[in-house]
């Protein structure tokens, strides 16, 4: 991932690619076709930026299988979302 941030989380979310997943490089604040150019000539050929998206990518493939982080977390935020609406029904039913 090439990076351009250039207005409120864009910055932090930018820097965080990066330095600390090191799936991509920030381009900080300067943008020109040159820049743009060696950019994406330096994402396509690292090995390291590759290793770290392929790792990232086997675990997001493990968060959002069956019984994942993700998934669990899902699962939990839509029972949640149920409780709420029966307990407003029954409120709007008791009213």
């Amino acid at each position: 991932m090439v990076c351009w941030p250039v207005f409120l989380d864009q910055q932090t979310n930018s820097r965080v690619v990066g330095a600390v997943w090191k799936t991509g490089l920030d381009m900080k604040d300067v943008c020109d076709r040159a820049i743009v150019e060696r950019m994406v000539k330096e994402v396509m050929v690292s090995g390291e930026i590759r290793a770290a998206a392929q790792t990232m990518a086997q675990q997001l493939r493990l968060d959002i299988a069956e019984g994942g982080s993700s998934s669990s977390e899902l699962e939990r935020l839509v029972r949640y979302i149920r409780e709420l609406s029966i307990k407003s029904g029954r409120r709007s039913i008791q009213n």
